[in-house]
């Protein structure tokens, strides 16, 4: 008679925590790359309007020049690639949000479409590994599109300004090849890792189902409150999922209190805003230039740069009540965070766990490999590939049981198997390490 199997031990709740969410922590020691390159993508687009007399299209070119945050952590060759990347991306997904703009004024359909674009935008951005800022600008962007009153023949002129200013900013980050060809300091080559596998069974999935269904709510939720943008509660929402669980909790209340500041900094710019265009302009780029510079401190503390940032860029179109804004941005706020909150605890990522067992699998697979390279000749080729493939392998497995750490809802984790292997893969790294300084010491 077969034994009766065992219960599989219940999850046990995970503490949300309050203490030092709030504290700083060093600025990023390169923030000034994409800081000025956007702001110079943006500058030079914003001053072509002005002579124009047609700073009402600034939406459409800042969503091109935004793509020069991108790429700064990569050498030129492999950055040149991402910014292209990120500006056709940037144009499909405006494009995608004009085009419903101009084909139906529900607005309820409309958020849902929004939240669905911005779901492939999250997705594609943790599969591509694509670094800082991920797809939140990206859903800035194309949300606010999707709200855009549109006619079907003026999409394409629209878009040709969005590509535009996304072949300038191209041009922006690249610039720097030219009178210094070699990576920049600093540069990382991110390797493929578990996430790049875009499958059924990803992991990434429960991580869209997360944002498409707590967006949809968020924006839903403003809707029925009276808000008349409910594209902010989308992308709220949208920036408050993270890895997993704990890590959406830090970001929900440092986002709430980054907006509560962020709003009395903007009721205090606008009269300095409201001087003139060129006044305008000016806010903007010094609020999206400081927003860079303190981002990596901590988020709250962006997002005071930030939430003034995305109103004055508003005003772009003309002036808006200020009661009106403010009230609209607060509402929307507090329901894209409850409903990103809620989503998280409904919609559980218990893939978290297999992705910890394929990552244990391919450090274990990766180390064996360089343990066999160092137990045959002395001389034995292809100690680096190895060991590269080692140490992503070592940084997959540490990023995976990080994620699933904070994670609900799911089956233990094999803690023990995990911290042996990084130590046995620590060993080896070790090894291959010094066969290769003899190497090149004998070769010398």
């Amino acid at each position: 008679m077969a034994k009766p199997s065992r219960p599989l031990p219940l999850p046990r709740p995970l503490p949300l925590p309050l203490r030092g969410l709030l504290r700083l922590g060093p600025a990023a020691p390169h923030w000034p790359r994409p800081a000025f390159s956007a702001a110079a993508a943006m500058a030079v687009a914003d001053v072509a309007l002005l002579a124009l007399g047609r700073l009402d299209l600034a939406l459409y070119t800042a969503a091109g020049a935004l793509c020069a945050l991108y790429g700064h952590d990569r050498p030129y060759a492999e950055r040149a690639r991402t910014v292209a990347w990120v500006v056709l991306g940037t144009v499909a997904g405006v494009g995608v949000a004009l085009v419903s703009a101009s084909l139906t004024g529900c607005a309820p359909l409309l958020v849902l479409l929004a939240s669905l674009v911005a779901a492939a935008q999250r997705m594609l951005c943790d599969a591509s590994r694509i670094g800082p800022p991920g797809n939140v600008v990206l859903t800035f962007v194309t949300s606010t599109a999707f709200f855009v009153p549109q006619r079907l023949g003026d999409v394409p002129g629209h878009l040709a300004l969005v590509l535009a200013a996304g072949a300038l900013a191209w041009l922006i980050c690249t610039a720097p090849a030219l009178v210094r060809p070699h990576a920049p300091a600093g540069a990382l080559r991110p390797g493929p890792g578990v996430l790049t596998r875009l499958r059924p069974g990803s992991p990434l999935l429960p991580v869209g189902a997360r944002v498409a269904t707590g967006a949809a709510l968020a924006g839903w939720a403003a809707l029925a409150l009276g808000s008349a943008h409910p594209y902010w509660a989308v992308v709220t929402a949208a920036a408050v999922f993270q890895a997993n669980t704990t890590l959406s909790w830090r970001r929900a209340v440092q986002r709430v209190v980054g907006n509560v500041l962020g709003l009395l900094l903007f009721t205090a710019l606008l009269p300095l805003a409201r001087l003139g265009a060129v006044a305008l302009v000016l806010v903007a780029l010094a609020l999206q230039i400081a927003a860079e510079a303190v981002m990596a401190r901590n988020y709250w503390l962006g997002s005071v740069c930030v939430t003034p940032m995305a109103l004055v860029l508003g005003e772009f179109g003309g002036a808006h009540p200020a009661a009106g804004l403010v009230a609209d941005r607060w509402t929307d706020t507090l329901v894209g965070v409850a409903a990103g909150l809620l989503v998280c605890a409904l919609v559980t990522n218990r893939r978290a766990a297999d992705r910890v067992d394929g990552a244990l699998g391919d450090a274990v697979a990766a180390r064996t490999a360089a343990a066999d390279l160092l137990a045959a000749a002395p001389a034995a080729p292809g100690a680096g590939p190895a060991r590269d493939r080692l140490a992503r392998a070592l940084l997959e497995l540490r990023e995976a049981a990080d994620v699933a750490a904070g994670e609900w809802w799911q089956r233990p984790l094999p803690g023990e198997r995990v911290a042996a292997e990084e130590r046995a893969g620590r060993r080896v790294l070790a090894a291959l390490d010094e066969r290769t300084a003899a190497a090149r010491a004998a070769a010398g």
